[in-house]
């Protein structure tokens, strides 16, 4: 790897996750399996970890902000909007499609930083050892750093950073009174 853990520690924190913890994992070999097959199974366990984790942690789940209209989606299987299931160790670097290699994240803003995060250190690695294939795409790293946070549920530090009222408000009132006098009916 070009960079040390601590330059890396140092990028997620100016992403905005500083409280991400991370770890080191070595490439083991090309992914083999088959992508319409992967895909399958992975829709598959991530509707059982959305239920799992909406019966087992909705304390967690209400404290990472999530609304119960939200909880009621993952009780039922649903994909909601702005939830992600992410894998914390690739399947080429030795990781399997199992609940202690999942956890639940926010999509905005969360999940977009953890992709940056990660497309850094394979776009860092290519320009330094120039592969790229026009059949195959990117050289993976021979190591790389991944999110690695304990349970099923990323609890950000930054609470409110993106409520549950959308807009990065924290309540669905701030939602409504900050767009309240957006509408311009003439009178002003």
């Amino acid at each position: 790897m070009l960079f040390s853990e601590e330059y890396y520690k140092d990028l997620i924190a100016k992403l905005g996750l500083p409280e991400m913890p991370i770890s080191k994992v070595i490439y083991k070999g090309k992914n083999l399996l088959n992508p319409q097959t992967f895909r399958d199974d992975f829709l598959k366990i991530s509707k059982k970890l959305m239920q799992f984790v909406s019966y087992n942690n909705i304390g967690q789940l209400i404290e990472a902000g999530i609304p119960i209209e939200t909880i009621d989606e993952l009780h039922n299987g649903i994909i909601p909007e702005n939830i992600s299931i992410y894998i914390k160790k690739p399947i080429e670097y030795g990781g399997k499609l199992e609940f202690s290699n999942m956890f639940l994240i926010r999509t905005r803003p969360f999940k977009n930083i953890l992709d940056t995060f990660m497309d850094e250190q394979i776009l860092t690695f290519n320009r330094e050892h120039p592969g790229y294939d026009r059949n195959n795409g990117f050289i993976l790293p021979t190591e790389l750093y991944i999110p690695n946070p304990e349970g099923l549920i990323f609890l950000p530090a930054l609470k409110g950073f993106a409520g549950a009222g959308g807009n990065t408000t924290t309540d669905k009132m701030s939602e409504i009174g900050s767009t309240m006098f957006l509408k311009n009916d003439g009178r002003f």
